[in-house]
């Protein structure tokens, strides 16, 4: 075989577009940027994080799926429609084989691929299988699973972590995270983050709650993502109760904001806890309640049963409650460094690469770097 072209489908939201782009930062030191592809739906937040990275990709045109009836028909069609061009991409490409990491736009191209009778791979970082997972484990040779899995599927199942981007792999220490975000580096930082786009409902809750923290707004300080919409409202809320912060709507250097980050309230997509537990960072987990198949509370349990986080439901996102948690995980040095070594235990950074040694044993070729002749060759 000569080098290995890998083709990467899936997205819709920063959970699915991250650890794409990890195994993306893998295959492309390996074999070079020129033989790695991604098949996305060509959201907003899609071309955002992926033109970014710099890695070439084809947006194929896939409504994404509502609750109506007529939203989900659609999605059917437009799924059927994008086929053809998945298989067409595919095909010019030369791809060797593909990886499918899940939302709604991972599945023409997992189609396209299994007609092109290219070997099939499935990622999947939730603890409950999504409806692409469960859908193309009819045709995937492996899932490759971020934790234990609620759900049986028609492929077999190896639990290898979540894929980690290079920036969370050799993340900035601590102390010059927080320098660099202008933060004092003696006191433990709490990170509010609800997802690459912010959670209204942990938004509303802190801020709320805010003045509930005057007695020990000296003894921390705040990082606070908060999506669009909110920024302007957490910094004057921060600065008005006179507590250490550094607000922003939306960063691509999130991997310096983990590593400055103590203790983060979050929700519990899979991605976000993926890359919080590989800088050893405890967790306050906000499942969020509406997901598909519950899954973020699946996904909660698992890491709150390993002593790295707590679950708090959303309905329990009263002041008190919050100065409560503050003060037992973030102010509580002893509380604070259990749970990060039980974090960093759950971490599994080098998943990337061990899922795509796996991947290319599976297609019959090595899974050793080609030398720098044989790249250059490639090239050519």
């Amino acid at each position: 075989m000569n080098t290995p072209k890998l083709a990467i489908a899936g997205g819709g939201t920063g959970g699915h577009i991250a650890p794409a782009l990890a195994l993306a930062e893998e295959w492309a030191e390996r074999f070079g940027k020129d033989n790695v592809h991604l098949l996305c739906g060509g959201n907003d937040l899609e071309r955002s994080m992926l033109g970014h990275a710099g890695f070439d990709f084809t947006a194929l045109s896939v409504s994404r799926p509502k609750r109506s009836l007529k939203s989900k028909a659609t999605t059917v069609i437009t799924t059927a429609l994008a086929v053809p061009a998945a298989r067409k991409v595919l095909k010019n490409f030369g791809a060797h084989a593909l990886v499918c990491v899940g939302g709604y736009a991972g599945l023409p191209g997992s189609m396209a691929a299994s007609l092109l009778r290219l070997p099939v791979f499935s990622l999947e970082a939730n603890a409950v299988p999504g409806k692409v997972t469960r859908t193309i484990g009819r045709c995937a040779r492996v899932c490759y699973a971020h934790m234990p899995l609620t759900r049986t599927l028609d492929c077999r199942v190896e639990v290898r972590g979540n894929p980690i981007r290079k920036a969370f792999r050799n993340p900035p220490h601590k102390a010059d995270a927080k320098r660099a975000l202008g933060l004092n580096t003696n006191l433990p930082t709490l990170l509010v983050i609800g997802g690459s786009q912010g959670a209204q409902a942990l938004n509303e809750a802190m801020l709320n709650a805010g003045p509930s923290f005057e007695s020990f707004r000296d003894r921390f300080q705040i990082l606070h993502i908060t999506g669009h919409g909110e920024r302007e409202r957490a910094e004057r809320t921060w600065r008005k109760l006179r507590i250490r912060h550094r607000v922003t709507a939306f960063t691509h250097n999130t991997a310096t904001w983990f590593a400055a980050t103590d203790v983060a309230l979050t929700r519990s997509g899979a991605g976000t806890i993926s890359e919080l537990l590989a800088l050893n960072v405890p967790l306050l987990m906000v499942p969020y309640p509406h997901a598909a198949d519950d899954h973020q509370r699946a996904n909660a349990l698992w890491v709150a049963g390993q002593g790295a986080g707590v679950v708090v439901p959303q309905d329990d996102l009263a002041p008190e409650r919050l100065a409560g948690l503050i003060e037992t995980y973030v102010l509580s040095d002893i509380n604070r460094a259990k749970a990060a070594q039980a974090a960093q235990a759950m971490a599994s950074p080098d998943a990337a690469s061990v899922i795509l040694d796996r991947i290319l044993t599976e297609i019959g070729h090595s899974a050793t770097a080609p030398d720098a002749d044989e790249k250059e060759r490639a090239a050519a």
